[in-house]
């Protein structure tokens, strides 16, 4: 082989590793995106309707609610030496 032939090979593959990588990237990008507007515009208002409608129902809040609820975050009792 000569030493342009070898040149021109390793770029060919050189340059097919780089279109690979760039569509890996914009196939990724294409698929977190619509992840992400599902969760935000079907997943998110069902959680959020589903909380509400549990509110409405009479259901308690539990322990994690209830310190939500009161702005603290933290719900075990303060040790004292």
């Amino acid at each position: 082989m000569r030493k342009q032939s070898k040149n021109i090979l390793l770029d060919r593959l050189h340059r097919g590793a780089v279109y690979t990588c760039m569509g890996v990237t914009l196939w990724a990008s294409y698929v977190i995106g619509a992840r992400l507007y599902h969760y935000f515009t079907v997943v998110k208002p069902a959680r959020k309707a589903e909380e509400l409608r549990m509110l409405e129902a009479g259901a308690g809040t539990g322990p994690a609610l209830a310190s939500t609820a009161t702005g603290q975050l933290d719900t075990a009792p303060t040790l004292r030496s």
